[in-house]
C-alpha cells in the first residue's frame, strides 16, 4: 500500500495542475467572444435586459436606442447589454449565458435569446478550433450528442469524411458524437493551450476586441460598418452586386414556413426547456426572437404555434415587419447596417413593451 502512495500523490497532483491550467485558459477572442463575455460577467449586476445571439444581434440591436424607446413608452431606466457574438450557435450561446447567470446577477430581469435552434452539427472544417473547444464542457457536450438523432444529414462536404470513419460506417452520427467527445477531452485537458496561456500571463497576447471602453460606450453593440474587417467589407461588396436576391429571399419565407411541419421528432425541446429553466432559476424571464436575416425559420414558426415557450418575436417575417425590409437598411444578407439597427431596436422595444403590458409585467425587477 505504501508503494502506491507516490503514484496516487503524483496522480492527484497531475489532475490539480491540469485543472489549474483549464481555469487559466483564456476564452477565445474571435468575433468578440472573450471581451463580451468577460465584460458581461464583470458587469452582471448593471443590466436589466440581456440580448444573447449571433452576429445578427451583435450588429443589429442597439441597447441605448432600445432603452430610449422603452422610456418613451413608459418604461424608464432600463439598461440592456448586447451579448451577441459572431457565429454563435445555440449550444455555445447557452454555455455563454450560463456563465453569466452563474454570477447571480441581482438586476437581470429579462433574457432575450435569438432563435434557439440547437444544431448539434460541427460545421467548420477545423473541428478543434478554440470556439468549439471552449463550449464543450460536460453538460453542453452531452446535450449536443443527445440532439444528434434529430438531425437528418451531416454537412454535405463532410459526408465522405464521416462515411470513411470506422464509427461512421455504422451511423454517421456516431462519427459526430466522437468529434464532440474529442472536443470535450481537449477542453478538459487544456490541450494545445500552453502558448496562449503563456502569452496571456506575460501580457504578450494580441489586443482583444471590442475594447472594454467600446463595450461600455455602446453596451455591447458593434457598428458593422465602422473599421470593418476585410471579410465583412467583402460581404458588403458582394451584397451590393446581388441586391436583387434580397426580394426573392423575403418572398420565399412565407412559403417555406407554410410548408413546415410541427416540432415532433425534429427539434431539441429538452435543451430549450433546460435553457428556459436556467433563465427563470436566475430570477429572469426569457423571450425568444428571430433576427431579420431574410431566412425562413420553420422551427420557430412551429414553436410559436405550440406556445409552450411563450410568444416568439419573429422579426424575419416581411409582411409583419415591413419596416425592416428596405434594402438601404442592410449591410449584407444577414446583417443590418447602423441605420437598420436603430430601426430594429426601436421596433423591438415597442414589441417588448407590448408584451410587458399584456403580462402586467415590468422591464426591471421590482
Amino acid at each position: 500500500m505504501r508503494s502506491l502512495l507516490p503514484v496516487l500523490t503524483f496522480g492527484v497532483g497531475l489532475v490539480a495542475v491540469n485543472q489549474a491550467m483549464v481555469a487559466l485558459a483564456p476564452l477565445p477572442s474571435a468575433a468578440g467572444l472573450r471581451s463580451k463575455v468577460e465584460f458581461a460577467v464583470e458587469h452582471a449586476d448593471d443590466y436589466d435586459v440581456l440580448f444573447v445571439g449571433s452576429s445578427a444581434t451583435m450588429y443589429g440591436l442597439r441597447p441605448e436606442i432600445f432603452s430610449e424607446e422603452l422610456e418613451r413608452l413608459g418604461h424608464p431606466g432600463v439598461r440592456a447589454f448586447n451579448l451577441g457574438v459572431g457565429g454563435m450557435g445555440s449550444f455555445e450561446a447557452a454555455h455563454v449565458l450560463r456563465r453569466v447567470l452563474e454570477e447571480n446577477p441581482a438586476r437581470l430581469a429579462w433574457v432575450l435569446y435569438e432563435e434557439p435552434l440547437f444544431d448539434p452539427l460541427l460545421w467548420y472544417p477545423d473541428v478543434h478550433n478554440p470556439r468549439y473547444v471552449h463550449w464543450h464542457d460536460g453538460r453542453s457536450t452531452l446535450d449536443a450528442i443527445d440532439a444528434l438523432p434529430l438531425v437528418d444529414a451531416p454537412p454535405g462536404y463532410k459526408e465522405a469524411e464521416y462515411a470513411g470513419d470506422w464509427l461512421g460506417r455504422f451511423d454517421w452520427r456516431l462519427a459526430v458524437a466522437k468529434e464532440h467527445l474529442d472536443l470535450w477531452l481537449w477542453r478538459a485537458s487544456a490541450l494545445g493551450r500552453g502558448p496562449e496561456m503563456t502569452d496571456e500571463l506575460l501580457g504578450q497576447g494580441a489586443a482583444v476586441l471590442p475594447s472594454q471602453s467600446d463595450l461600455e460606450g455602446h453596451d455591447g453593440w458593434v457598428n458593422i460598418g465602422q473599421d470593418a474587417q476585410p471579410g465583412v467589407r467583402e460581404a458588403h461588396e458582394r451584397f451590393l452586386e446581388r441586391r436583387g436576391e434580397w426580394a426573392q429571399r423575403l418572398a420565399d419565407i412565407k412559403a417555406t414556413e407554410a410548408a413546415s411541419g410541427d416540432l415532433d421528432g425534429g427539434y431539441d425541446l429538452p435543451s430549450l426547456e433546460a435553457l428556459l429553466a436556467d433563465i427563470r432559476g436566475a430570477g429572469a424571464e426569457p423571450l425568444l426572437y428571430v433576427a431579420p436575416r431574410g431566412l425562413a425559420s420553420p422551427q420557430m414558426a412551429a414553436l410559436a404555434a405550440r406556445g409552450t415557450a411563450g410568444e416568439v418575436l419573429r422579426f424575419h417575417l416581411p409582411d409583419r415587419y415591413p419596416e425592416l425590409n428596405p434594402i438601404d437598411l442592410r449591410w449584407d444578407f444577414s446583417h443590418l447596417n447602423a441605420e437598420g439597427a436603430e430601426v430594429w431596436s426601436r421596433l423591438f422595444a415597442r414589441e417588448f413593451a407590448r408584451i410587458l403590458e399584456a403580462k402586467g409585467a415590468a422591464a426591471r425587477k421590482r
